[in-house]
């Protein structure tokens, strides 16, 4: 006869008096903040360079270009910016704070795939409603 007793599987139950180690299932992206520094550069390079020049030959709608400038820029990169931010929050958000999300993705989660699914303006609008209706006792199971 063996030592031990055995469980329905089959496999030896063990008894220790150790607490079991919590599971932690928070993903905390690594953060570069190289590419946001670069692209703010960029960006007041850009609008520098097209405020001189609208200065230099007195073009009349140099407010006009800028304005485009700005939105070029903001659709290129916007998307990867509210994401850098969302995964910022992730990596430096307490432990304590981001365990109390009450729905399966986390909201930080949720709102990445919303951002990636509708669009930057849509998808962080979902995001912001889905922060809003999270209150415990609810949750559950939700996707954008």
């Amino acid at each position: 006869m063996e030592d031990f007793e055995y469980d329905v599987g089959g496999a030896p139950v063990v008894f220790t008096t150790l607490k079991p180690k919590p599971h932690n299932p928070l993903n905390r992206p690594p953060i570069s903040y190289k590419k946001p520094v670069i692209s703010l550069i960029v960006y007041f390079l850009g609008l520098a360079v097209i405020i001189i020049l609208s200065v230099i030959f007195s073009i009349g709608l140099g407010w006009l270009i800028c304005l485009g400038w700005s939105l070029l820029l903001f659709s290129i990169l916007g998307k990867k910016t509210a994401i850098w931010f969302v995964h910022l929050y992730q990596n430096k958000a307490s432990d304590k704070t981001r365990l109390k999300c009450v729905f399966e993705p986390s909201c930080s989660e949720y709102m990445i795939m919303a951002i990636n699914k509708y669009g930057l303006i849509r998808g962080v609008f979902k995001g912001i409603r889905r922060l809003l209706r999270c209150h415990p006792p609810n949750g559950g199971e939700d996707y954008p």
